[in-house]
């Protein structure tokens, strides 16, 4: 919105932009979405559930290609996981996981991918808006490169 507020910028060109930030992964606008999907559809399923004999049919053919599709997606992931580790990785000294870390892995990945994302994505684009909005002051950080420092003074020692 600063955009409209501070350039003198058409509606259209205006919109163009809005519209691009808005499809961009990683946005303010996508991360409310993921944040609001995570939230929405436990509560639909929960809701699903405890109604399923009350819905119609046809929702619940719905739900069953939702799950089926989720499922099938899963699959496919382990499956190109699989031939990755089997077929390509195995000429490289990787440590290998065992059975049993792939079983741990497959079996709770749909729960790694919830933490993860909250962890990762939600969270931290929240703590950022939070503090832009009302911390405001964004303190600049300059790392030193190789064995260059900078002394309390400003001035650059080896």
């Amino acid at each position: 919105f600063a955009l409209a507020k501070h350039m003198n910028l058409s509606f259209s060109s205006w919109w163009a932009v809005f519209g691009a930030e808005n499809r961009r992964a990683g946005s303010f606008f996508h991360c409310a979405q993921v944040f609001a999907f995570f939230m929405v559809i436990p509560a639909v399923g929960v809701y699903a559930a405890l109604n399923w004999n009350s819905l119609d049919t046809r929702l619940q053919v719905y739900i069953y290609i939702y799950v089926a599709s989720l499922m099938l997606q899963w699959i496919i992931f382990w499956a190109q996981e699989f031939f990755l580790w089997r077929h390509l990785l195995h000429q490289f000294p990787i440590e290998h996981p065992s059975p049993v870390r792939w079983l741990i892995l497959a079996l709770l990945s749909p729960l790694w991918h919830v933490l993860t994302t909250l962890c990762f994505f939600v969270v931290p684009t929240l703590h950022c808006l939070y503090h832009v909005t009302f911390v405001g002051e964004l303190g600049y950080v300059c790392a030193p490169k190789g064995e260059t420092q900078k002394t309390d003074g400003g001035e650059e020692k080896k």
